[in-house]
């Protein structure tokens, strides 16, 4: 899929984000890993009761749920454009 820059138009190169010096291994291998940044929504926060927790839990009450973070680069002004598309599961 061909991109183009929000704004001059330019051609976007796919990507990814990373946290260098942050994962293990060499730095070679760090690049060549996929992100581990997530963007996560929030649910609806578990009550401290624990009887009232389970009763939430039963209820099928929303939880957090987390996106991996992809982006493209443009290669004329350098733009940042992140997307969070699939839903990220563990």
């Amino acid at each position: 899929m061909a991109m183009k820059c929000s704004r001059c138009g330019g051609a976007m190169e796919a990507g990814f984000t990373t946290a260098l010096g942050l994962l293990g291994g060499s730095e070679i291998d760090r690049l060549r890993q996929v992100s581990s940044l997530l963007f996560v929504v929030k649910g609806t926060p578990t009550r401290l009761n624990p009887l009232r927790a389970l009763q939430q839990g039963l209820a099928d009450e929303p939880a957090d749920r987390a996106y991996r973070i992809e982006g493209a680069r443009c290669a004329t002004c350098g733009a940042l454009d992140f997307f969070a598309l699939e839903e990220h599961t563990a």
